[in-house]
């Protein structure tokens, strides 16, 4: 069975539109890309996705099988996560019915998934 992390915040919308990094839909259907997209947000934010997605590239890197899902914080399961979480603004992973803040509790992630896969051998 495999290791799953859901990462719930806000995303840019093109996001939502990639494929595991092995397509772009987005760009072949002529939208945007993520850098175009991010040009537009504020410092503040670029900073803010760059740290959560050096944060998750990190958690890939120590663990290559873990699923990673993407869950805006204002879809149904975004919501139902926040409450049942209660989760702050910012990017959360969520794991093993904790909720992490990111990038903050990154290595605090790394060893409750690490405790995990233990557990499982």
């Amino acid at each position: 069975m495999p290791i799953k992390v859901a990462i719930v915040g806000l995303f840019p919308t093109v996001f939502s539109t990639r494929c595991k990094a092995v397509c772009d839909p987005a760009g072949v259907a002529g939208l945007r890309t993520l850098e175009a997209q991010l040009s537009e947000y504020p410092e503040v934010v670029r900073a803010g996705v760059k740290a959560v997605t050096d944060a998750v590239s990190e958690l890939i890197r120590f663990f290559p099988d873990l699923q990673v899902e993407l869950v805006h914080a204002m879809s149904l399961k975004g919501l139902a996560l926040s409450v049942r979480h209660r989760l702050r603004s910012g990017t959360y992973a969520v794991f093993a019915g904790r909720a992490f803040a990111l990038p903050h509790q990154l290595e605090e992630l790394i060893e409750t998934v690490e405790g995990a896969l233990v557990d499982r051998s």
